[in-house]
């Protein structure tokens, strides 16, 4: 190679050097704090995180807080991520700065939330004491919720005792709420002796509430047949039943067929309770199947009656003819008049001529007054030629069609419910 061909070679690749030196020296020096907080922290070696690499970050930014809320920088989900990787120092001072911030930045609840919890695996105490500060009482017991269901995960025994004295004169309604965050958090790690420990509770509404809780945990965490073996063990029948429909209620919500053939398994006298909490689950992920399930028990079960309006509810949303024939097919009962009512109330908005014939049939005499009135004025604001027609061809009485001719919906009577 020529000497002249060498040397512009060297200086090509000398200015190439400069120039990849300078733009990573810029892009370095313009990296916003969250960025640098998130690099440091994942590239630094878990054992020297706490000191020296979070103590420089915190040195070099102008508030700790901008490390995470730095509108130019990171986003809140990447920042969030973070949090777990933070000190307890440091985790207090993001507190500390995230309570000051406006109540108007969306940001700030979920921040607060999420480095209280991550404050509560080490110190609870201290950080129950600082959801205390946040000044909305909605707010606050939230963080306290999310507080206690940590700190029973990591040492339950103490989340007890402390709630043992610290919710003594707290309202009814303040304390079982977060007895159940504890119990939750009991659970996740040992349903057996959670549920064990919810058993010795004296107040009768409150242990079924804590029992519930830890067969919820313990079945979204994969411990259903444990579950399932902790419920039929129970010696008090009527416990035993408020247990076993809160397990076919969290059952029928991922697997409804299992479910189904749980509440069958238990025989002739299966309360009609379990059968309608199973639909109801059932029917908002497939009420075709929850349909044909229902109408498969015996024609005079009560459950057929009392479960339809669930079916319905949810059928009419999809298909209002199949929902209309099979609601047809069923026997005749009192108690079917809530499936019509639901049913009425979907066919009305789009076929209220056909709605009119449904609640004509409802056999309650209040409840049939006022909805036609409810599918009368409906009908009138779709189409009054329609209206007035089937009123002249009715065999209504006067007072009857007078009071359809003036029904109106201004008072909000389709929020979904009826009188009585």
């Amino acid at each position: 190679m020529k000497r002249s061909t060498l040397l512009l070679c060297l200086l090509v690749w000398s200015v190439s050097l400069l120039t990849a030196y300078y733009i990573g020296s810029q892009k370095k020096e313009a990296a916003p704090p969250a960025a640098a907080m998130q690099t440091a922290v994942a590239n630094s070696d878990p054992e020297d995180r706490d000191v020296p690499s979070e103590d420089s970050l915190v040195r070099n930014s102008t508030s700790a807080l901008e490390a995470f809320l730095d509108d130019e920088g990171v986003a809140l989900e990447e920042a969030l991520r973070i949090i777990p990787d933070l000190s307890g120092s440091l985790t207090r001072e993001l507190l500390n700065e995230a309570l000051a911030l406006p109540k108007s930045n969306p940001k700030r609840t979920r921040l607060i939330n999420e480095l209280l919890s991550q404050l509560a695996e080490t110190e609870p105490l201290a950080a129950l004491e600082l959801a205390s500060q946040i000044e909305s009482l909605r707010d606050s017991e939230r963080a306290r919720i999310s507080v206690l269901e940590v700190w029973a995960t990591t040492d339950p025994a103490s989340a007890l005792a402390w709630a043992n004295q610290a919710l003594t004169n707290e309202p009814a309604r303040s304390r079982s709420s977060q007895l159940s965050a504890i119990y939750r958090g009991y659970a996740a790690n040992n349903p057996d002796a959670a549920f064990q420990q919810a058993l010795t509770l004296d107040d009768e509404r409150l242990r079924n509430r804590l029992l519930g809780d830890v067969i919820e945990t313990q079945i979204e965490s994969g411990g259903l047949q444990a579950a399932q073996v902790a419920v039929d063990l129970i010696q008090d029948p009527e416990l035993q039943n408020n247990l076993r429909r809160d397990l076919i209620d969290e059952w029928a919500q991922f697997d409804p067929e299992a479910a189904a053939n749980y509440v069958r398994s238990l025989g002739d006298d299966t309360p009609t309770s379990f059968k309608t909490t199973l639909i109801s689950e059932w029917a908002e992920s497939d009420p075709v199947a929850a349909a044909a399930w229902l109408v498969s028990l015996p024609r005079d079960d009560p459950a057929i009656a009392r479960a339809s309006a669930s079916i319905i509810q949810e059928w009419t949303r999809y298909d209002l003819a199949a929902s209309a024939e099979w609601l047809n097919s069923l026997p005749p009962s009192p108690e079917l008049d809530r499936a019509v009512i639901s049913y009425t109330f979907r066919a009305a908005e789009e076929d209220p001529a056909a709605a009119m014939t449904w609640a004509e049939s409802i056999e309650n005499d209040r409840r049939r007054t006022w909805m036609m009135e409810r599918v009368a004025a409906t009908w009138k604001e779709q189409d009054a030629g329609t209206f007035q027609s089937y009123l002249n061809a009715s065999e209504l009485t006067n007072e009857q069609r007078e009071k359809l001719k003036n029904a109106d919906n201004s008072g909000g009577g389709w929020g979904g419910r009826w009188r009585d």
